[in-house]
């Protein structure tokens, strides 16, 4: 009964401050990989949340065989939880890697990605309407992120 209760406290927690269907998109500024600031656009239609490795390679090589300016064409933001990654490996090795990229990662801090609902090894969708989250998935496959922008 103990651990019933705990897990199912531990579950409210982690989610008790991530987005929810109704909640206004967030209006803290998030820093991409090249430290310039961005604030989710009033008129963002996606929110994707990678927060493993496995889930960024995804996205990553999805992103990779679209244009340069497809994010913004759809209205879309990516985000990346790095929060996890040691400091000296982020800095060193991930930054300089994501530099290379021809699209931005909003990389969110410790505080930041309480923000955003995860589940392990999947990336979360959350489509927008009129500034507000009106949908939440979770999805694990390009095929199913492909969808997402059909």
């Amino acid at each position: 009964m103990k651990k019933l209760l705990f897990s199912t406290l531990l579950l409210v927690a982690t989610f008790a401050n991530a987005l929810n269907i109704g909640d206004s998109t967030p209006k803290f500024e998030i820093k991409d990989q090249f430290e310039k600031m961005h604030k989710i656009s009033a008129d963002a239609k996606t929110i994707l949340v990678a927060e493993s490795r496995s889930t960024s390679v995804i996205v990553r090589e999805y992103l990779l065989t679209k244009d340069t300016n497809f994010l913004e064409t759809n209205k879309a933001h990516y985000i990346a939880d790095i929060s996890g990654m040691p400091s000296l490996i982020s800095k060193f090795i991930a930054l300089p890697k994501m530099k290379k990229y021809p699209f931005s990662i909003l990389l969110v801090d410790e505080e930041q990605s309480k923000s955003f609902t995860a589940k392990d090894d999947k990336i979360t969708v959350y489509t927008i309407s009129d500034g507000k989250v009106s949908d939440i998935k979770f999805i694990e496959t390009a095929e199913e992120l492909a969808a997402v922008f059909k």
